[in-house]
């Protein structure tokens, strides 16, 4: 049978991943460039090498010269989406690939399997799509000794995420902004305090991992609780609206058809700067927009490349 293990961040998930399919310091493990920096820090920890591989506007890997060194591949669902596993099985034919599921927790490909379990072995942030404290899982393909207790950690939730939480579950129940407005007070405060309204990032995202290793129970109880049909309906429901008002307020659409079980993340669009009407329809739907990701340091495009125009609408 399949392992599964669970974490308080995928950030973890995938040292244990990279451990358990032999990784050994200075191997070769293949990135997208468009990647959140956060992830190089789980190869900093295991001391392997990133070698980045180019992503098309359909967030699919281009063809590029492939470095046959390369032990491992990092494959990315973006926002949900599954990528096609044949693609990246004939682009890299003796690595092993990791399905890096961050965004689609819930999710399942045209085959009705679930993502983050097609490959050697797969990770996935179950807190980008419920409102949890922390929480993701590794899936390992085979078998295999016991990689690593399911150990639950007792810790009390940070008092943010239970603001977060009560706020957001206040707002959908009265349809008063209260979550909209405790965010942007937050932001104005952090403006003032440190010149920036979102929280920084820094080089040290790609070096340090965060300190709590295991899920908490808060966040194991919240997942045993989750109407999981209910909430896919809702995120497709939430595409389906936004592809439509991107169609009709000519926004660029990342993706413009929604493939059967997909459970998406958000809406990804293309933009330079913020959309006014769109930000406006996102809050009635109780949503933020929000920029993604922080580009690792060593990918360097200008500022106009399609990687920095990326938006997304975040349906948690």
């Amino acid at each position: 049978m399949p392992l599964t293990a669970t974490f308080a961040y995928a950030r973890h998930a995938l040292v244990a991943a990279l451990r358990h399919l032999g990784a050994r310091p200075g191997d070769v493990v293949a990135l997208p460039e468009f990647i959140c920096r956060d992830v190089l820090a789980s190869l900093h920890h295991v001391g392997v090498r990133p070698h980045y591989y180019p992503i098309g506007r359909d967030l699919r890997p281009l063809d590029s010269s492939i470095d046959k060194t390369t032990r491992f591949v990092l494959m990315v669902n973006y926002f949900g989406f599954p990528q096609n596993v044949s693609e990246f099985r004939m682009k890299w034919p003796n690595a092993q690939i990791i399905e890096d599921n961050a965004h689609g927790y819930l999710g399942r490909d045209e085959f009705g399997i679930d993502l983050g379990s097609r490959t050697e072995a797969g990770i996935t942030s179950c807190r980008k799509t419920i409102m949890l404290p922390d929480g993701a899982l590794l899936r390992i393909a085979s078998d295999g000794d016991q990689l690593i207790s399911d150990t639950i950690d007792a810790r009390t939730p940070p008092l943010s995420f239970r603001i977060r939480s009560l706020s957001s579950r206040l707002e959908r129940a009265s349809d008063i902004p209260i979550n909209f407005a405790l965010r942007t007070m937050l932001r104005a405060i952090r403006k003032g305090w440190t010149g920036s309204s979102l929280p920084r990032s820094d080089d040290r995202s790609e070096t340090e991992l965060p300190k709590d290793v295991y899920m908490s129970r808060l966040a194991c109880k919240i997942l045993g609780n989750v109407d999981r049909d209910r909430e896919v309906e809702r995120r497709r429901r939430l595409f389906r609206e936004f592809l439509s008002f991107a169609s009709d307020h000519n926004v660029r659409s990342v993706f413009n058809e929604l493939p059967a079980g997909c459970a998406p993340y958000g809406f990804p669009f293309f933009a330079e700067s913020s959309i006014p009407s769109l930000e406006q329809f996102a809050r009635r739907q109780h949503c933020e927009v929000i920029r993604w990701p922080d580009l690792p340091r060593a990918v360097s495009v200008s500022a106009d490349h399609y990687y920095r125009l990326v938006h997304v609408v975040n349906f948690l």
